[in-house]
C-alpha cells in the first residue's frame, strides 16, 4: 500500500510542479511586461513568441527534480531540504534557458531575445508557486487517500526494538492513511493487543488490515505461523528482515549467477559520483587557497606578533579507510600546550588558547589551513569530522558503528555539524548524522550542507 501510495503522491506532485511552472510563467510575462512596473524600453514580445520558452522550463524543471530524487520520498527529508532544492532547481532553470535561447538567438534559430529581467522574475516567482502547489496538491492527496481507500489498520506482530522501529516508521505515514492498532506480543504492556495464538480474535475485534511481522530470526516457527493464519484470515502480510544488527551501512540486492546476494555495505559515494565530488573540492579549495592569501598572510602576521611559535598546527588524525594524515590549522593555542594534558577535547574558555586564537576559532578561520588538506586529497569539503588517533581506538570500542564514518573522506564540514552537533556534544548522535550522510550521499546534499555552513558561520568540532 506503502508503495502505491508513494506513487501515486510522486504523480500528484509532478502535476503540481507542471502547473506552477506554467503559472510562473504568466505571471512573470505579465509583471515584466503588461504590468508596467518594470519598464519595456525595447517593447512588448508577441506572447505567441514567448510559449516557445514553456516546454523548455517544464523539461529543465523536471529533470532536474527527478534527477535530485524530489520525487522519491524520504521520511527524513524536511522542509529546509526542499526548500533548497527548489531555489537550486529554479535559480538553475532560468540560468540554462538563458544560455540556451542565447545560443539559439546567435544562430538565428528563434526571432526574439529572451528577457534577462523575465528570468530574474520568474526565478521568486516560481519557488513560491512550486511550494503553494505542492501544498495544495498534498492536501488533496490526503483527501483522496482518506476517503477513497479508508484508513488501512496495521498489527505488528512484535515486541523488541525492530517491532518499535516499525511502529515509528509506520507512523510518519498517517498521511497514507495508515493507522498503527497495537503490537501483537506474549507478554501484555499497554499497546499489547493479544498473544500471537489470539490474531483471530484481535483482528475482529480491531478490524485489522494489514499485518507486519517484526519478529527475531530465532522466532522461525511462530513467524511461519502468524503467516499461515493471517493468510486464512486475507490479511495484507508483510516481513520485516531481522537484519539490523547485521547492517554496517545500506543494504543492496545484488545477483551472482541468479543468485539473490544483500550487501550490507553498499554506498553511494563509489564511482563517478566520487570523481565528480572530488573535482568540485579540488575547484573549490584551489579557489578558496587563492581567495583567501592575503587573509593567510595578515593571520600569519598577527599569531606571529601574538605569540611565539609556529602559523601552523599539524595534528594526526584518520581519515579515509583508517589511514592517517597531517590535518593543518592555524595555531590557536600556546606551543607544547598538550605537554600535561595529553590528547584531550578542548573545553570552553580553555586558557590555553592565545588572544588571536580566541577570535580565529570564533570565526572558525583558523580551519581555513585544511583547504590544503583538500587540495592535497586528505580530505573533502564535505564529510564527517576527522578524530584523533589516540581517540579513535577509545569510541571504536564504546560505540557501534563508529569505524563507519572512515568509508568516505573526512571533511571540513558535515551533517552533523550543520545540525550542532559538534564538540562535547553525544557521539552516538553524531554518529547516527554521520552514517546518515554516508547513506545517502547527494552532490545536492554536499551543497545543501556547504550552504547552511556558511549561513552557520562556523565548520567543524572545537577539538584541538
Amino acid at each position: 500500500m506503502i508503495r502505491k501510495q508513494r506513487e501515486h503522491l510522486a504523480r500528484l506532485f509532478v502535476s503540481s510542479d507542471v502547473l506552477a511552472v506554467m503559472i510562473s510563467f504568466l505571471v512573470s510575462f505579465w509583471l515584466r511586461f503588461a504590468s508596467g512596473l518594470l519598464g519595456v524600453p525595447k517593447g512588448i514580445p508577441r506572447f505567441s513568441s514567448y510559449l516557445f520558452i514553456v516546454p523548455f522550463l517544464l523539461a529543465v524543471h523536471l529533470i532536474y527534480f527527478s534527477y535530485q530524487g524530489f520525487y522519491r520520498f524520504k521520511l527524513r527529508r524536511n522542509r529546509l531540504d526542499d526548500m533548497f532544492l527548489v531555489i537550486l532547481n529554479s535559480a538553475a532553470s532560468a540560468f540554462t534557458l538563458l544560455l540556451l535561447f542565447s545560443y539559439l538567438k546567435s544562430y538565428d534559430f528563434i526571432s526574439f531575445e529572451i528577457s534577462h529581467v523575465f528570468l530574474l522574475v520568474y526565478a521568486p516567482v516560481s519557488i513560491l508557486l512550486i511550494f503553494i502547489c505542492r501544498a495544495l496538491m498534498f492536501k488533496l492527496f490526503r483527501l483522496l487517500a482518506l476517503t477513497r481507500n479508508g484508513v488501512s489498520k496495521v498489527l505488528i506482530a512484535g515486541c523488541g526494538d525492530l517491532a518499535e522501529m516499525t511502529a515509528a516508521n509506520l507512523a510518519k505515514y498517517g498521511h497514507f492513511g495508515l493507522e498503527v492498532s497495537g503490537f501483537l506480543a506474549p507478554e501484555t504492556g499497554a499497546r499489547v493487543l493479544g498473544n500471537y495464538a489470539e490474531l483471530e480474535r484481535v483482528v475482529k475485534k480491531h478490524g485489522i488490515t494489514d499485518l507486519f511481522v517484526a519478529l527475531p530470526l530465532s522466532e522461525y516457527g511462530t513467524i511461519m505461523k502468524l503467516i499461515e493464519n493471517a493468510n486464512n484470515l486475507l490479511l495484507d502480510i508483510r516481513l520485516v528482515p531481522d537484519i539490523l544488527q547485521l547492517v554496517s551501512l545500506k543494504s543492496g540486492l545484488e545477483h551472482i549467477e541468479g543468485l539473490p546476494i544483500i550487501n550490507l555495505g553498499d554506498i553511494p559515494l563509489e564511482g563517478w559520483p566520487a570523481l565528480s565530488k572530488r573535482l568540485f573540492d579540488l575547484l573549490v579549495a584551489l579557489s578558496g587557497l587563492v581567495f583567501f592569501l592575503p587573509v593567510f598572510a595578515l593571520t600569519a602576521l598577527l599569531l606571529k606578533l601574538d605569540s611565539p611559535g609556529p602559523v601552523f598546527y599539524r595534528q594526526t588524525r584518520l581519515g579515509l579507510d583508517g589511514r592517517i594524515f597531517k590535518m593543518i590549522k592555524f595555531r590557536t593555542m600556546v606551543c607544547n600546550a598538550e605537554k600535561e594534558t595529553g590528547p584531550i577535547w578542548s573545553p570552553q574558555n580553555d586558557t590555553r588558547v592565545t588572544r588571536v586564537g580566541k577570535y580565529l576559532r570564533k570565526l572558525s578561520m583558523d580551519e581555513l589551513p585544511q583547504l590544503i588538506n583538500v587540495l592535497a586529497g586528505d580530505m573533502s569539503l564535505v564529510g564527517p569530522r576527522p578524530e584523533r588517533p589516540e581517540l579513535v581506538q577509545k569510541f571504536k570500542q564504546s560505540i557501534p558503528r563508529y569505524m563507519l564514518r572512515h568509508r568516505v573522506k573526512a571533511g571540513m564540514t558535515g551533517w552533523a555539524q550543520v545540525h550542532g552537533l559538534r564538540g562535547n556534544t553525544p557521539l552516538d548522535k553524531r554518529i547516527e548524522f554521520d552514517i546518515y550522510y554516508i547513506q545517502n550521499w547527494t552532490f545536492r546534499l554536499d551543497l545543501e550542507i556547504i550552504f547552511r555552513t556558511i549561513l552557520k558561520f562556523r565548520f567543524i568540532d572545537r577539538s584541538i
